[in-house]
């Protein structure tokens, strides 16, 4: 589901900063930029070749499925109409990839269950939110309403290059007719 996935564990950065960037080649070689020799507490994190080879041939059609992203971004913004669901705002269209297509709703459950009778499936990404982390236990005990209310209420419904107009409709039939 990724905008650029590999067949397997993956991963890139891209900076304009030449410090950070060489910073980033050390930790992921170990820690080290001389065989042996460790500057950081490093990992091995380096890009073998059968996934920069995937990559990179996926790379060639990335701003094709980007634009389909946006096209079916496009039908569910211009489409759903319920007063129950929210519906993601964005100021500029060509800003947003949309690795996720994710809405709001008060009975999150309910409408989650209603689109799964109907052969949809979502997911409730980023359930907990971050103050209530383990990670971040020293903030546990703090309320943020606005974040609670939302981590309550997001819905992820289906968006992927190759999810087909009737697929769509079905969705945003089945959202309208929740």
């Amino acid at each position: 589901g990724k905008n650029l996935g590999a067949l397997g564990d993956a991963g890139c950065v891209t900076t304009s900063d030449s410090k950070l960037s060489e910073t980033i080649r050390i930790l992921s070689n170990y820690g080290s930029s001389i065989k042996y020799k460790n500057k950081y507490k490093g990992i091995n994190s380096r890009l073998d070749e059968l996934q920069a080879a995937f990559l990179r041939i996926k790379l060639r059609y990335q701003n094709e499925e980007i634009e389909e992203r946006r096209r079916i971004a496009d039908s569910y913004l211009n489409n759903i109409s319920n007063s129950k669901v929210i519906l993601p705002k964005t100021s500029n269209r060509c800003n947003h990839v949309w690795h996720l297509f994710v809405i709001r709703t008060e009975n999150r459950e309910k409408l989650q269950k209603h689109l799964l009778r109907n052969g949809i499936q979502t997911m409730i990404h980023y359930p907990i939110p971050p103050h209530k982390q383990l990670a971040f236990k020293e903030w546990n005990n703090l309320s943020f309403p606005v974040t609670e209310k939302i981590h309550k209420e997001v819905l992820s419904i289906p968006i992927y290059p190759g999810l087909q107009n009737n697929e769509v409709f079905q969705v945003v039939n089945s959202i309208n007719n929740y």
